[in-house]
């Protein structure tokens, strides 16, 4: 059985958004991102992958298409392939979890301990 502990991995950077990649297939990925207030991930869209976040803790406003929407903790989006999306990082540091499909195999992704 495979085990990560999230809490383990969270950390931040005054200078940037830090994001790492957990684990891959070609079916699916998962990646954590941990933002100091006022960090943000530009609008952005993926052609072929759909795109699950879960908030773990913090807050923050997330754009999906044209719409945007406060975040809080254990909140849970769904961002279709093709469509606009982005965050920003409130008043407080926002960590999050997200979940790509298909994925696509990770080289060099840290094994757990």
């Amino acid at each position: 059985m495979e085990h990560i502990q999230i809490a383990d991995l969270v950390e931040f950077s005054l200078d940037k958004r830090i994001r790492k990649k957990l684990r891959g297939s070609p079916n699916i990925v998962t990646e954590l991102l941990c933002y100091e207030p006022g960090q943000a991930t530009p609008v952005h869209h993926h052609p072929q992958q759909d795109e699950v976040f879960y908030i773990i803790e913090g807050n923050g406003i997330i754009s999906i298409g044209s719409e945007q929407s406060p975040v809080v903790a254990n909140s849970l989006y769904f961002v279709p392939a093709q469509t606009p999306h982005g965050i920003t990082a409130g008043d407080k540091r926002l960590v999050i979890l997200f979940f790509k499909a298909p994925g696509s195999p990770m080289a060099g992704v840290p094994q757990p301990k």
